[in-house]
């Protein structure tokens, strides 16, 4: 589910989301994600859909102020942890969902597709979240292209591969740098 809160009524995908509450939006993200991921009446174990959260984190703008893809959120950590975090620890750890995928934005200056404290430290880490992370269409390879957070691709490989990404949404840009980054 897209589980964003409505910050500003002019974002264009209010309509997709719960709410502007964290707390409203937690309850009803894990619901959402545990009925969409049970199993059937034979086989009640057997997951028969696979939730993804998204967009993680702290993304709510589609060309407000500027472009999402160019956005970076200044996000203190009072409220990055009160209004943003919630939604996203009740969809991973009460909804147990099987994948999340991070947003084309950057958060205080670092794209969330390459920030290793959202991705390993705070889903894995901190939430032992044994799930999946998949980038948004191409944002794993905006750590390069349109946050210039990196010289270059091979770079931007590296950056989501350290960071925690585990699969590109969208194309090939950034893996297909993977084995030149490791090399």
């Amino acid at each position: 589910p897209n589980m964003n809160l409505v910050r500003d009524p002019r974002w264009g995908r209010a309509q997709e989301v719960y709410s502007e509450d964290p707390f409203l939006s937690s309850l009803y993200t894990a619901k959402f994600v545990s009925g969409a991921q049970q199993g059937n009446e034979s086989k009640p174990e057997r997951m028969q859909a696979a939730a993804c959260c998204k967009h993680y984190a702290a993304y709510d703008t589609e060309s407000i102020p500027v472009k999402r893809v160019n956005f970076s959120a200044t996000v203190d950590s009072r409220n990055m942890w009160e209004t943003y975090m919630p939604v996203f620890r009740s969809c991973v750890q009460s909804g147990q969902a099987a994948h999340v995928m991070c947003s084309y934005n950057a958060i205080n200056g670092v794209p969330t597709c390459g920030d290793p404290k959202l991705l390993n430290g705070i889903l894995r880490d901190q939430w032992k979240w044994p799930g999946f992370v998949v980038s948004d269409y191409d944002a794993w390879a905006n750590i390069y292209r349109s946050h210039a957070y990196c010289p270059n691709m091979t770079c931007a490989a590296a950056t989501g591969l350290n960071a925690g990404m585990d699969q590109e949404g969208g194309s090939d840009l950034a893996i297909t740098q993977l084995q030149a980054a490791i090399d």
